[in-house]
């Protein structure tokens, strides 16, 4: 299945990447071409190892504890392969608009890290400033250039429809809004934990606070000096959730405006937060969601459609897998999918085959 999505992957496993390069990064001397090898190419692309390991430190650096699935060169080698076989077909608009997605994204990444930790996260994810504004540009214009090759058109009629069938699917239910205090007793957004010493003197801390902000002090202000809450350090400590959305949820819900918790302890740290107001349930008008929906069905489409069209461009590209062990992997993979899609034995009288449904699912209710 066609994805082209990795960008999003990109810039999650730039936030949380390790603070050091993993040890067994390849090197990514791009002039180095003995160790930089094209690994696939086609008509008017090459794909090289560096490209390929770049993505896979990426993945890597998300989810540092836990391994790669063995399909990962092969998802990302198509993914790499599909990007490029579609770009040849983009429009000056499509790299226009790819070029200011790549912007935005950029923008919103260097507003969540200071310079010297972006510099450091770009050094453990093993890519540049320009390599990944330039990856970033290319996957956005990728995906819209999709959705006109494909002759996709959502139309505010179909979102309607759909918004239609699916009542109540997006009404936001009662939220929380607090401010909270973090301190965190882990590196990062890891769950290595924190010396001992330095725990305790978080701890220590932490009371500290609570204590001050009973006093009277402002605490939007100590929020914004000292929390390292990533979802909140850049809005004064401010949030909003549902109740079964955090683990204190049931506390903040019986608490009165204002009013501050006791010092919480969980895998992250330790917390105190105020509430500032609980927000009624609402009842979602289609105007407010009617662009998500359009997004959420073009999805879908191109989901639906892409892989007979993107199988029809690597033929027409006559692409090729160069690396041995990657094309070695291919096959196998090609054959265990060819042995699953052989008809099964009939079922047992008595039972019944089973049915897909394909209507698509309305989008998860708002968080």
């Amino acid at each position: 299945m066609v994805k082209l999505l990795f960008s999003v992957s990109l810039a999650v496993a730039l936030l949380r990447a390790d603070a050091e390069p993993s040890a067994n990064a390849r090197d990514f001397d791009s002039a180095a071409t003995d160790r930089n090898p094209v690994v696939a190419r086609g008509k008017g692309f090459e794909i090289r190892r560096s490209e390929m390991d770049q993505v896979l430190a990426t993945a890597k650096a998300e989810n540092p504890h836990e391994e790669l699935p063995p399909d990962a060169e092969i998802h990302v080698a198509n993914q790499l392969i599909e990007i490029q076989l579609v770009l040849q077909k983009a429009t000056d608009a499509e790299k226009a608009e790819g070029g200011k997605n790549a912007g935005e994204r950029m923008a919103y990444i260097l507003r969540t890290l200071s310079p010297t930790e972006f510099e450091h996260r770009l050094e453990a994810t093993h890519i540049t400033a320009d390599q990944l504004r330039l990856k970033f540009a290319q996957e956005a214009t990728a995906q819209a250039s999709l959705t006109r090759q494909l002759g996709v058109n959502v139309t505010d009629a179909d979102a309607k429809r759909f918004f239609d069938a699916h009542p109540g699917a997006w009404d936001q239910p009662e939220t929380a809004r607090v401010r909270e205090l973090l301190l965190l007793t882990t590196v990062g957004s890891s769950s290595d934990p924190l010396p001992a010493a330095t725990v305790q003197a978080r701890h220590q801390q932490i009371l500290d606070l609570n204590k001050r902000v009973r006093a009277g002090e402002d605490f939007a202000a100590l929020a914004k000096q000292y929390n390292e809450d990533p979802i909140s350090k850049d809005t004064g400590g401010e949030f909003t959730f549902k109740r079964t959305q955090m683990e204190f949820g049931d506390m903040a819900f019986s608490m009165k405006p204002n009013q501050i918790s006791d010092v919480l302890t969980n895998s992250d740290g330790y917390r105190i937060f105020q509430l500032l107001e609980i927000i009624p349930a609402k009842k979602v008008e289609f105007a407010s969601v009617g662009d998500r929906i359009k997004k959420g069905l073009t999805g879908a489409a191109k989901r639906r459609l892409a892989p007979a069209y993107i199988n029809q461009l690597r033929k027409e590209a006559d692409v090729e897998i160069l690396d041995p062990g990657l094309k070695a992997k291919i096959a196998t993979a090609d054959a265990q999918a060819a042995e699953a899609a052989k008809p099964q034995a009939a079922a047992e009288p008595g039972q019944t085959a089973e049915v897909t449904n394909p209507t698509p699912t309305p989008p998860a209710k708002p968080q």
